[in-house]
């Protein structure tokens, strides 16, 4: 064989190796060529299928009979710029078929270039990518679903995730505001950070064991934010499980019912008032039979007297003594009137009590008294400084219990005063302890917090503090008793609801 034949075999063999590829690259990927102005000049028949565009239909056009309008015109030139410049471009490329329907395509376009390095002409190379791109889609948009719905629950609820041991790894901001800690003050803490000590141990153990075994826990809880306040929340705690079943993280989502729960105290609070009314609306018969009537007969006599006298001098000292009468009656039907206020004011807020503060305050109105007896007042708040109660209430209820232990002093010794408080299983305990004249309870143990009851001769005894400080500690859910020995002094105790 001669070496041009040799030659030519050669030649041969790289034409069938190009042809095969060509045949291979037809077969297998969408096709198109065009001019350096961009003119299709060639199509295969997957450019046909995936187009929807016969070969005569597509010929001659440009690449807009595919445009989809998807992309921007900055994307489509910055396209052109490339391969203007003889430089391969690679992407992702929407186009539109005949019917309209959209297709994707991973797309190379390769510019072939002149003896100038010019490009002559483009080939486009693609392979159909629109199923992956719906799948991507439809993943984007499961995503967006997913970011849509979180964004509802953190815009609508109170969120937070704790790890499988409790502690929290992540808060919402609605979560920050009701709890009033700021989010770097709560993430790496456990729960304990806002408990109120309100539910029992056993109730806690419960809720962890019903999300340890991976079952979801719902219910109320009352929290305690940073300030001491107390709140509510409607509570789904949700286990998020590995794929060996075990929660490695908890979902807690809350809502704020705390005016609803006010709500049903308050009706609980007006059921309690309204048994209790029951039970003092003897003492207000006797009030108004007692009290009322000795004064109301006594002007009815000095008008009657009045009115069948004929010396003016006389009408006017008659006169005179109405008017005393009149004002004591006026101040009986004052305080009954404030009694029945405390009975019937349901909606008095309740804030966080210092009784330090509030004792040294009171104290201050009484400097005079203090300083005239030479008393002496000592206090302890140690075991508890802070109650949550209305302010005018546990003003009123110190000023009567501070008042009556100056006013009711042993003329045989100074004034020793001791107010202190204690913590119970039941609430703060306040006492007020004094070394006065002490009461008989043999004779008064029943009528020590009654309507105008006196224990004692002295001129200022009107009988109704101890019933107001009643009122007002029972219309808090509260209790009041007393220890008192006679020419000893008295103990008043106050617990306050938790």
């Amino acid at each position: 064989m001669s070496k041009k034949e040799g030659d030519d075999n050669e030649l041969l063999v790289k034409i069938k190796e190009i042809s095969d590829y060509k045949y291979a690259l037809d077969e297998s990927s969408i096709i198109a060529i065009t001019d350096q102005k961009g003119i299709i000049n060639h199509v295969n028949d997957n450019f046909c299928k995936i187009s929807k565009y016969s070969r005569e239909e597509l010929l001659g056009k440009d690449h807009k009979i595919i445009n989809s309008g998807y992309h921007s015109k900055e994307f489509i030139k910055n396209l052109w710029r490339t391969i203007a410049q003889g430089k391969i471009w690679k992407g992702e490329l929407k186009n539109r078929a005949k019917d309209g329907t959209a297709y994707w395509v991973d797309t190379t376009i390769v510019p072939f270039l002149n003896e100038h390095g010019k490009p002559y002409q483009y080939v486009a190379i693609r392979s159909d990518i629109t199923e992956r791109k719906k799948a991507e889609e439809e993943l984007l948009k499961k995503i967006k679903e997913i970011s849509d719905y979180k964004y509802a629950l953190d815009e609508s609820s109170i969120v937070a995730i704790t790890d499988q041991k409790g502690i929290i790894t992540h808060v919402n901001d609605n979560f920050c505001k009701i709890s009033k800690y700021s989010r770097e003050e709560l993430l790496g803490q456990d729960h304990r950070i806002i408990n109120s000590a309100y539910h029992s141990k056993e109730f806690i153990k419960n809720l962890w064991k019903t999300i340890a075994k991976g079952n979801v826990w719902k219910g109320e809880l009352k929290n305690k934010a940073k300030d001491g306040t107390a709140y509510w929340v409607d509570t789904t705690i949700v286990p998020f499980l590995n794929e060996h079943g075990k929660p490695y993280q908890y979902v807690a989502i809350r809502s704020d019912i705390s005016e609803r729960k006010k709500g049903e105290e308050k009706i609980a609070k007006m059921l309690i008032n309204a048994e209790y009314q029951n039970k003092q609306l003897v003492d207000f018969c006797n009030i108004v039979s007692h009290n009322l009537r000795a004064p109301l007969v006594n002007i009815s006599i000095l008008l009657d007297y009045i009115e069948t006298c004929d010396d003016p001098e006389e009408k006017i000292e008659v006169f005179d003594r109405v008017k005393p009468v009149i004002n004591h009656l006026n101040g009986i039907l004052d305080e009954l009137v404030e009694s029945l206020q405390v009975r019937q004011d349901n909606d008095i807020e309740s804030t966080i009590i210092n009784l330090k503060e509030t004792t040294e305050k009171i104290l201050i109105g009484f400097e005079g008294q203090i300083k005239l007896y030479n008393a002496k007042i000592t206090t302890d708040f140690s075991e508890a400084e802070k109650i949550n109660y209305p302010q005018r209430y546990i003003e009123s209820i110190l000023a009567n219990l501070i008042s009556n232990a100056l006013k009711y002093k042993s003329p045989d010794r100074d004034i020793a005063i001791d107010i202190k408080t204690q913590n119970s299983d039941e609430g703060v305990i306040l006492s007020v302890a004094d070394n006065g004249l002490g009461i008989d309870l043999d004779l008064h143990k029943d009528n020590i917090f009654k309507i105008r009851k006196v224990f004692h001769k002295h001129p200022d005894a009107k009988g109704f503090g101890l019933f107001m400080t009643k009122t007002q500690v029972e219309a808090m859910g509260g209790k009041i008793w007393i220890d008192s020995i006679p020419d000893k002094g008295s103990t008043f105790y106050i617990q306050f609801k938790p």
